[in-house]
C-alpha cells in the first residue's frame, strides 16, 4: 500500500474530503518523500511537520483543527458489517465546535 493510500484511511481523510485539500495531501506526499532522501535537510523536515499538523497528522495539529477521534459507540451507526468503511470515519471523526 501506498503512502497516498494509507494516508486516505485514516480519520483524518473524512475532513480533507470535506475540504477538498487533496492538493494539500499530495503535496505533503511529495515533501515527505523528498525530506526522506539521504541529501535532505533540516529546513525540509520543518516543512514536513508544518504540512502534518496543519493535516491534523499531528496530537498538536488535531487540537490546533479542533478535531476529535471519538468512537463508533459515540454514534448511532448501523452494526459494523453493514457499515461502510468511509461511514465509519466518519463516525469516528468529529468536528469540534468554538466552546
Amino acid at each position: 500500500m501506498t503512502l497516498w493510500e494509507r494516508l486516505w484511511e485514516t480519520p483524518q481523510a473524512t475532513m480533507w474530503e470535506q475540504l477538498h485539500q487533496d492538493f494539500e495531501v499530495a503535496s505533503y506526499v511529495r515533501l515527505l518523500v523528498r525530506a526522506e532522501s539521504p541529501r535532505s535537510s533540516a529546513i525540509v523536515w520543518g516543512q514536513v511537520k508544518q504540512f502534518a499538523e496543519s493535516l491534523g497528522l499531528s496530537v498538536s495539529g488535531m487540537a490546533r483543527n479542533r478535531w476529535t477521534i471519538g468512537t463508533t459507540e459515540d454514534e448511532d451507526m448501523p452494526s459494523a458489517g453493514n457499515a461502510s468503511p468511509v461511514a465509519s470515519l466518519t463516525a469516528r471523526l468529529k468536528a469540534v465546535a468554538d466552546g
